[in-house]
């Protein structure tokens, strides 16, 4: 009886674990689409401020900033779909020439670094949020806005990268991430 309350508790276990990924899979691929829609927007920006300078004779005091603006804001959204995908630089020589239960392990420790690494570089820029919302800090820009409006999608992107990099240290994980990967660069033909 109690060995059948365990089984019904880790399935219960397993079966939120599952949803907090997919859910998590689901916000990084949105937030991918919206660093692409900022891409977007600082080449129609750019041009723009082309036209405007060159054609007309009537450059933008606004282009600049926004750019500014975009180019983090895209960057820190598209970075946990990078770590996801495994998109990011790795040295993995160690891990290739290691026996695989060896070699798991090895990735398992380096996956658990990194999260702590991402994890406490989201923990200080979080409080860097909060110090720049309580002290109200604007951008040294023409066009100031709040500073957290942008450094706020920097801890948003490290600590998404944390999460992967946290569920890549699970072994189950990271068979899935590697069937993916291996799938996304196969050669069609």
């Amino acid at each position: 009886m109690q060995k059948k309350q365990m089984q019904n508790e880790q399935t219960g276990m397993k079966k939120l674990f599952n949803r907090l990924c997919a859910a998590h899979d689901r916000v990084t691929t949105a937030a991918a689409a919206l660093a692409a829609i900022g891409l977007i927007l600082i080449v129609t920006f750019y041009v723009y401020e082309v036209v405007t300078r060159y054609l007309f004779d009537s450059p933008t005091a606004w282009v600049s900033d926004f750019v500014s603006y975009l180019l983090c804001i895209s960057v820190f959204l598209a970075l946990p779909k990078v770590t996801r995908d495994r998109g990011h630089v790795a040295v993995t020589i160690l891990v290739d020439i290691l026996p695989a239960g060896i070699a798991g392990i090895i990735h398992t420790i380096i996956s658990l670094i990194g999260f702590l690494c991402l994890g406490f570089a989201a923990y200080v820029s979080y409080g860097e949020n909060l110090r720049q919302l309580s002290k109200n800090i604007e951008t040294l820009a023409i066009v100031a806005v709040p500073q957290w409006w942008i450094s706020s999608f920097i801890t948003f992107g490290l600590a998404f990268s944390a999460l992967y990099m946290l569920r890549y240290a699970h072994p189950s994980q990271r068979q899935v991430a590697n069937a993916l990967v291996d799938a996304s660069t196969e050669n069609p033909e």
